[in-house]
């Protein structure tokens, strides 16, 4: 069984929770996700099955988005309601045009730092187990892009947000962030992730439902095939004397359209079928994943 799957993670389970139950339900060890979700996170968790595992990278680059719940006021030591309470503040309530001014000064390319109670690792150690053991340090922050930050609710002492951002922003940051600037402290109360790059949460399935399909063997209707997973990418097709030297990891020649010349490519057969992603190089095709 190779493809992908959307599951619509619930709250109080891991990334690796859901990973091992869909393993269990599915009979399949080769899973993986394209993307950690907190424990007290849900929503769009993307699963590569079999041997749609090898494309997990691209597809965890994929922009993201959140809906977001801040509540100002007090600080944890996790950046959400799941942590130890630091503090308690008393602080002004802003008014709507601060706040708006602050999520501004949020957008576009900024330098993050993850907090210490994250799955980064520290010399091959995570860094959330040495901060449960009182040994982490301040991990280094990170440049990453925020492309919008909407407020959608604003009744004090909670902020709602809608979040459009690349991979490896966190969102705990960017409220703890966002109520030291407003001088009140803050942290994260409530996470849905409502897109991870193509896939949205009206795809995605719960693991009751994925194992009521499975008992029905029915699978067929939730499980997205790598081509249509990838189909971001451009497409192009290579002749059937090409197609053999791809599939020995040979580059082709090629002269495509200037507006794709630097993308990743998805590399057909004349008869449609997915044979590799590669990228163009000098008037060549240059495989970079072989399929078959």
């Amino acid at each position: 069984m190779d493809g992908i799957l959307i599951i619509h993670k619930q709250s109080g389970m891991t990334s690796h929770d859901v990973v091992q139950a869909v393993r269990r339900i599915l009979k399949e060890k080769r899973i993986g996700h394209t993307g950690t979700l907190d424990p007290m996170a849900t929503g769009v968790l993307v699963l590569c099955v079999g041997k749609a595992t090898r494309i997990a990278q691209y597809l965890e680059a994929g922009e993201k988005e959140y809906q977001a719940v801040m509540r100002l006021g007090q600080t944890t030591d996790t950046l959400d309601a799941e942590g130890r309470v630091l503090e308690t503040r008393t602080y002004v309530p802003p008014d709507r045009a601060q706040v708006l001014k602050t999520l501004e000064g949020f957008t576009g390319a900024i330098m993050q730092q993850p907090p210490v109670y994250s799955a980064l690792k520290v010399a091959g150690v995570p860094s959330y187990k040495l901060a449960r053991q009182g040994k982490a340090a301040p991990l280094k922050p990170r440049a990453v892009t925020i492309s919008s930050i909407e407020l959608q609710a604003f009744e004090d002492p909670l902020l709602s947000l809608a979040v459009r951002c690349s991979k490896g922003v966190y969102i705990r940051t960017l409220c703890a962030d966002l109520g030291e600037v407003l001088q009140a402290g803050a942290h994260l109360t409530k996470l849905v992730r409502t897109r991870s790059g193509r896939f949205t949460l009206d795809q995605a399935v719960t693991l009751d439902h994925l194992a009521e399909l499975a008992a029905a063997g029915a699978l067929d209707q939730v499980l997205v095939s790598m081509d249509d997973a990838l189909a971001d990418f451009p497409s192009v097709t290579v002749t059937e004397l090409e197609a053999g030297r791809i599939q020995h990891g040979n580059s082709v020649s090629w002269q495509g359209e200037p507006q794709i010349a630097a993308s990743l490519l998805r590399i057909h057969d004349p008869s449609g079928r997915l044979l590799a992603l590669g990228r163009p190089f000098q008037g060549d095709i240059r495989p970079e994943l072989v399929f078959s």
